[in-house]
């Protein structure tokens, strides 16, 4: 009998130690991350960059994934656009575990902005149509201070003076909760000028000049945002809107705050965006896509009654390391009752165009625009240049392109606007320049079925 226990009590020890060496076999095949450290982040706090990380304290991660995952990573917080340069190290590495040092270059945070701006649509129509006089040019400062409390926060204002005035203030908060996925953002804005386009005629805007300013513009937002993935975000917008004209202005089109010289309304806006590109500046892969909903006029609120539904979806394909694609949707429905001008715009404002139509302006409640753009990058290169520390290092990419543009807008109430209800196409051939992590030039040449060519300059996005 004894020996039978003992027996029994060899073969528990033998088993004993073999679960116990089983528990301590090394992972060979991925590292644990003991340590995620940042160094020159002087104001940011580390919380709001491993907000955009997909690695933390705690992770394992492949070994043969180990230099993918850093670049990706890397280039998340790029995006943020609170730096000027990333770069890691792995410390420490053992066979399973090792900790990461990310190093990183703040921009200056308080960015004065000096404007000169123009009172027209865009550079083009001041230069041709409007001889490019000065008197039709703004002057101003708008400044802003980037993550501000280091937190990503964004607080500033603008001050424009000249042909037409423009005052804001704005603080727009990121996350206001522990689990930093909701924020909330305030902003004021008053506007008058000297003149105003009022009408459409043959496609072309028709502008009404008064020194007394003939009219006036207020709008005050609040916004919260709810932000539960690094993709995905929902933004609410509560606003309340003031317009007024003169009585000149109205006699000229009275139609242009819908037989009224004064509106008052509320407008709520829902917004949900999903973003996965890998460069915010210039995207060479991944999808952007926003759905928006709008509702002007609450009930409460009698001058306006107005609803539509905007989308806008682009999408970007890197074929190899020097040629890429992207193609971008944008569409609106609204309401087809009869709304004040000023509420009917469809193509020709802001980057809502085909191209080679930008001296054009095309009213009308529903409207459809697709873009196509195959690039070639023919420069990525880094600048270092040792004078100015918060931009020391400076990307510049420059892409050649070719293009091709459709678009329609419907209108019920065409007048004598011939490119209304008829399919339009634009194409032609750029050059695309992107500079640092916040400005992008488009130089583009382009065609339209109306047998007219030029070239164009654009500071905006496709």
């Amino acid at each position: 009998m004894p020996r039978i226990i003992l027996l029994l009590l060899l073969c528990t020890g033998f088993s004993a130690f073999a679960k116990e060496k089983n528990l301590l076999r090394v992972d060979t095949s991925s590292f644990y991350i003991r340590h995620i450290e940042f160094s020159g982040n002087k104001i940011t706090k580390p919380k709001i960059i491993l907000r955009e990380m997909t690695l933390g304290e705690g992770h394992r991660i492949r070994k043969n994934e180990l230099t993918d995952e850093l670049n990706f990573n890397k280039r998340r917080i790029l995006n943020l656009q609170l730096f000027s340069s990333v770069l890691y190290k792995v410390n420490h590495l053992t066979n399973d575990s090792i900790d990461i040092m990310f190093e990183i270059i703040e921009v200056l945070y308080w960015v004065p902005r000096p404007m000169f701006s123009l009172a027209d649509r865009n550079i083009n129509v001041w230069w041709k149509e409007q001889n490019h006089a000065l008197d039709r040019t703004n002057l101003g400062l708008e400044l802003t201070r980037m993550n501000f409390r280091g937190r990503s926060e964004r607080i500033g204002g603008t001050v424009q003076l000249g042909y037409n005035k423009f005052f804001d203030v704005f603080y727009k908060v990121p996350f206001v909760d522990k689990k930093l996925k909701r924020g909330l953002g305030i902003s004021a804005t008053y506007a008058t000028g000297r003149e105003i386009n009022y009408m459409t005629d043959a496609n072309k805007i028709i502008f009404y000049r008064n020194e007394d300013y003939p009219y006036k513009q207020f709008q005050t937002e609040l916004t919260y945002t709810f932000r539960p993935a690094y993709a995905i975000i929902h933004e609410a917008n509560l606003s309340y809107n003031y317009y007024a004209i003169t009585d000149e202005l109205y006699t000229m089109n009275n139609d242009y705050l819908g037989g009224k010289k004064k509106i008052n309304y509320f407008e709520l806006k829902y917004i949900i965006g999903f973003n996965n590109t890998d460069i915010r500046i210039y995207p060479l892969n991944g999808m952007e896509a926003k759905l928006y909903l709008s509702k002007k006029g609450l009930g409460i609120d009698k001058d306006v009654n107005q609803f539509s539904a905007r989308s806008e979806i682009s999408y970007f394909k890197k074929f190899s390391h020097l040629l890429s694609s992207a193609i971008v949707f944008r569409g609106r429905i609204s309401s087809e009752n009869k709304q004040p001008y000023i509420f009917n715009r469809a193509l020709g404002f802001k980057n809502e165009y085909v191209r080679g139509y930008e001296y054009y302006v095309i009213d009308g409640s529903h409207y459809a625009l697709l873009r196509g753009n195959l690039r070639l990058r023919i420069l990525d290169k880094i600048v270092n240049q040792p004078f100015v520390k918060f931009i020391k290092y400076i990307p510049i990419r420059v892409y050649a392109k070719v293009f091709d543009d459709i678009g329609y807008v419907h209108s019920k109430y065409i007048g004598n606007s011939s490119l209304n209800n008829r399919w339009l196409n634009g194409y032609g051939a750029g050059i695309d320049i992107a500079i640092s992590y916040y400005a992008k030039f488009r130089l583009e040449y382009s065609f339209n079925h109306l047998k007219q060519n030029g070239l164009f300059l654009h500071g905006n996005k496709e």
